[in-house]
């Protein structure tokens, strides 16, 4: 799952997650509640108080909430920086292309 993860995060956002060789603190911490949010959300097929425990927010949809919390705060992080580095790269080549050196 790792190789897989840092595979899509390279490829389809240009950034590199280092959960293989584990450098990345919040590259971890993202892995982890990946990985947790999928084992929850498959426990769900089998357990039949899941709605419950979601109206309640207690047990593991409470560990859920907390997972997807993280991986969205991380994705908008992600998304927010890509965004400002396009920017600047725009404005640099806007500004290239009418104000040559």
């Amino acid at each position: 799952m790792r190789c897989t993860l840092d595979s899509i995060f390279k490829v389809g956002f240009g950034v590199d997650l280092s959960c293989l060789d584990g450098s990345s603190k919040v590259g971890i911490e993202f892995m982890k509640a990946f990985d947790d949010s999928n084992a929850l959300v498959y426990r769900r097929y089998v357990d039949s108080i899941w709605k419950l425990e979601r109206y309640l927010n207690i047990g593991s949809e409470a560990s859920l909430k907390k997972n997807i919390k993280l991986i969205d705060g991380f994705v908008h992080k992600l998304i927010s920086t890509k965004r400002n580095l396009l920017a600047v790269q725009q404005d640099y080549v806007s500004f290239d292309k009418y104000h040559p050196f």
